[in-house]
């Protein structure tokens, strides 16, 4: 009674879709998120029949993958040069699409999605936003930043949003590669200097800052805040002269909650709607 898709994404990442009658996003994860443990079977995580049965799908089909990585040619390369199988698929993050006001009904803004991480895509689409794939763009830290960083000025010409990410950061984070993340910043640095110097400042707003804190020390996302920047015409200036989170926490924009951040954007460029009088 249920399909299921399978795509690989970026690197080890991949989507599985499941299409059907009675399923549920409440179900656990089967990725222990330990080195070394070993897989969880996947459980309802509340009383109900559709969270029943999605666990019961999701672990049979966990079997299944298995059986069939167990007898991959690759695999079996792999065993023969003593290294060890890839012989799971973890499952975490279970969820259902939900419905969601485009930006242009929200804002009446074009906005446009610059990024090769397909999650981000993902939530950029269900946004309304559009989607541009680059060439050279991969979602690693290998990822060609220039040529993302031309698209962007590019898209900017003729729509009012452009959304630029990069993963490079948080891949060389959750790896715990410090010099990695280092070079990684660097050539952030360069391609935000390619920004910066290809657009008009005079009537552009660019704001730079991070979704999420991924620790090189632990490997994993954590709760921390992250540092926000936005220059262009008319934003007050304050003392802060270089971009990271102890400088930012001097900032005139104070802490801000992440959902905060759209309304302050198109406040600036002139797209939000006046309350009262």
């Amino acid at each position: 009674s249920v399909k299921f898709l399978f795509a690989n994404t970026v690197q080890h990442r991949a989507v599985l879709v499941l299409r059907g009658s009675k399923l549920s996003r409440a179900v656990s994860d089967s990725d222990p998120g330990v080195t070394g443990e070993k897989v969880l079977e996947v459980k309802p995580l509340e009383d109900s029949s559709e969270a029943r049965h999605t666990a019961k799908i999701l672990n049979e089909l966990m079997e299944k993958f298995h059986k069939v990585l167990k007898e991959h040619p690759i695999n079996k390369e792999r065993v023969a040069r003593g290294l060890p199988p890839a012989n799971a698929i973890l499952v975490r993050g279970a969820g259902i699409l939900p419905k969601i006001r485009p930006l242009s009904e929200i804002y009446s803004v074009e906005a446009v999605c610059v990024a090769a991480t397909s999650l981000i895509r993902g939530v950029c689409k269900a946004a309304g936003m559009q989607l541009l794939t680059i060439k050279g763009a991969t979602g690693t830290p290998q990822t060609d930043y220039i040529a993302k960083a031309k698209a962007a000025v590019q898209a900017l010409k003729e729509n009012d949003l452009v959304l630029l990410h990069v993963k490079a950061p948080d891949v060389a984070s959750h790896d715990g590669n410090v010099r990695q993340k280092v070079e990684v910043i660097e050539k952030i640095d360069r391609m935000l200097s390619y920004i910066l110097n290809k657009v008009d400042l005079g009537e552009t707003y660019v704001a730079l800052t991070a979704d999420h804190t991924t620790s090189c020390v632990t490997g994993n996302h954590e709760g921390d805040p992250v540092p926000v920047a936005i220059t262009g015409p008319y934003v007050r200036s304050d003392d802060v002269e270089e971009f990271g989170e102890r400088a930012c926490t001097k900032g005139g924009l104070g802490r801000l909650r992440g959902k905060d951040l759209m309304p302050i954007l198109m406040n600036f460029i002139g797209k939000v709607k006046k309350f009262g009088a």
